[in-house]
């Protein structure tokens, strides 16, 4: 393995993908780590320079994967078994082999006492505060691609939500999340620093719907379905809580790290349309 590398975790998934892309917009080796083995250079992960395989429940394997980098990118997957246990693993480590940069994909308002996941990221986060690591938390939003997992029925004119069309959010794009994991993660100065990432807009799917109609040419109705029977008790608890309180944050200091203004709902659409 080659020394310097930037060490991705979760590195298939669609944030991990991203993060590896702009890393390698900035010059930066990266290092992918997978649970099953995929091919280097691989559009599944993002075209990254190496692929380490590791269980994400095998210490062995992860501090394994982090052998000489000189930064790492903590993430585990969405509702993850056992975040903070998986998570403080990798962070002792990263201690013992003095990974010179840590940054950790937490999430917006992780101490939620009524939704658990957030809870598990927010130990994650006392944990690196107790550390002597070099550390910076990233607190994303919720990502606009998240519509894509509802887009042919957006398509056909029909949006249907496990909470009322009217609750307010921030979304934020997925590549500028990235970008700014990557800015934090190539360059001095952003030691312990926790920074909110959100959109730079407040709205509701309401309102969402209504821009997506106008650019896609088509009528849409957002609709409040019921959950499915199956549905995780931690998905339930994360609906339940949208529908009560919205997720929203603040713009500005994802603006500072990109050095623009955050990608707008309509922007996302026309780039899709």
């Amino acid at each position: 393995m080659q020394a310097g590398s930037v060490v991705v975790f979760g590195a298939a998934g669609k944030t991990g993908v991203a993060v590896i892309r702009a890393l390698r917009g900035r010059g930066a080796y990266v290092r992918a780590v997978v649970r099953t083995p995929v091919s280097p250079g691989s559009d599944a992960v993002g075209g990254a320079d190496e692929v380490a395989v590791a269980d994400l429940h095998d210490p062995a394997a992860t501090a394994a994967a982090l052998d000489g980098a000189a930064g790492a990118y903590l993430m585990a997957p969405n509702m993850f078994d056992d975040e903070p246990g998986v998570i403080r693993a990798i962070v002792d480590s990263c201690v013992r082999q003095r990974i010179p940069r840590v940054v950790y994909h937490s999430v917006l308002h992780p101490f939620a006492p009524a939704m658990p996941h957030h809870l598990d990221k927010a130990e994650v986060e006392s944990y690196l505060h107790d550390s002597d690591l070099d550390w910076t938390i990233l607190q994303p939003a919720s990502y606009l691609e998240n519509a894509l997992g509802v887009w042919d029925g957006l398509l056909a004119g029909d949006w249907p939500l496990p909470y009322p069309g009217s609750v307010r959010f921030t979304p934020v794009a997925l590549d500028d999340v990235a970008a700014a994991a990557a800015r934090v993660l190539t360059e001095f100065g952003h030691t312990h620093a926790t920074y909110e990432l959100a959109g730079p807009q407040d709205l509701s799917t309401d309102e969402m719907a209504e821009q997506a109609a106008a650019v896609l040419g088509r009528p849409i109705r957002v609709r409040q379905v019921e959950s499915a029977p199956d549905t995780p008790a931690r998905l339930r608890a994360m609906f339940d809580y949208y529908a009560r309180s919205g997720f929203r944050g603040n713009p500005r200091i994802l603006a500072l790290l990109l050095g623009r203004a955050p990608t707008s709902w309509r922007q996302w659409l026309v780039a899709r349309a």
